[in-house]
């Protein structure tokens, strides 16, 4: 056989997908000098033919000048896997896989060490802090991007944040819109109104009502609500009523508001207990330097 028919063959699909021979040679982790070399009359080791495989789009197959073999649907083959659990399984599974990725997947060049099972509790107590429990965070920071969160049996969120070409700033809420946001939930009584209604989220509520069932005085509540549906955390509805119409409120964008309250916590813990690649590290922000301790 034509040793040179595989660099050929590497050439042409790499260069089918658009590939330079540096980004090749990064994804499979050698260098661009050897993807040349295979590419004018060399060959990759036999070892490294399933990555090359990979990343290409192709099978080994292909890349021997042969037709037989079939490129599997990755994306396909997910979906199906997907559909073929229970519907009250599939979120939880999701993020499984994306606490996977962001420890073992992402970036090669994370730590090593042997495989860690998926935790049992979101929370951990930080011994140097009596009574204190802090959520499990894991980090994963590479050159493209971040994926963050938490990832529990009991409780799980995740966040994928792929660096856009432009940065991230540029899709930042303004100044103002901070403002506005964070100046509402800072009022005396906008977290107690706001946690009722999280808990509350499929009813109306008039202010007078909101101001009995949170112990919250009603001129209070009657400010935080406004501030709140200005900043549209909460939706306002006027009804009307045999003595004339009233205010009702009710949960504006819940879907953004738990992950919005979830992250809060995630930032503001004053300890993190970051599970990063392989490691814990345990860090304790303004007391000197993180210590990592091997999984």
């Amino acid at each position: 056989m034509d040793i040179s028919l595989i660099g050929n063959q590497i050439q042409k699909y790499r260069k089918a997908r658009g590939m330079t021979q540096k980004e090749l040679g990064t994804a499979i982790g050698v260098s661009t000098q050897a993807v040349s070399q295979w590419e004018n009359g060399g060959a990759p080791d036999v070892a490294l033919l399933p990555a090359i495989a990979d990343r290409l789009g192709v099978t080994v197959d292909k890349l021997f000048g042969r037709e037989g073999g079939q490129v599997q649907d990755l994306s396909g083959a997910f979906i199906r896997w997907l559909r073929s659990l229970p519907e009250q399984e599939r979120l939880d599974r999701i993020t499984r896989l994306l606490w996977e990725a962001a420890i073992y997947g992402v970036s090669d060049a994370l730590f090593t060490a042997p495989k860690i099972d998926y935790p049992e509790d979101a929370e951990a107590d930080m011994p140097s802090v009596a009574g204190s429990r802090v959520l499990m965070r894991t980090v994963t920071g590479i050159e493209s991007g971040y994926i963050l969160g938490v990832g529990a049996k009991d409780y799980s969120f995740f966040g994928v944040f792929p660096e856009p070409e432009a940065g991230y700033e540029k899709y930042f809420p303004t100044d103002d819109e901070c403002r506005v946001l964070f100046g509402a939930m800072a009022l005396p009584g906008a977290m107690e109104t706001l946690r009722f209604f999280c808990r509350n989220k499929q009813s109306l509520y008039a202010a007078a009502a909101v101001a009995q069932r949170t112990g919250v005085p009603l001129p209070e509540t009657e400010r935080a609500m406004e501030a709140l549906t200005q900043a549209h955390l909460l939706q306002r509805e006027q009804i009307t009523l045999p003595d004339g119409p009233l205010d009702t409120y009710a949960i504006g964008d819940y879907s953004g508001i738990v992950p919005l309250l979830s992250f809060a916590r995630w930032i503001f813990q004053p300890y993190g207990m970051n599970l990063v690649g392989n490691v814990i590290r345990t860090t304790c922000f303004g007391e000197g330097e993180p210590r990592d301790e091997k999984a």
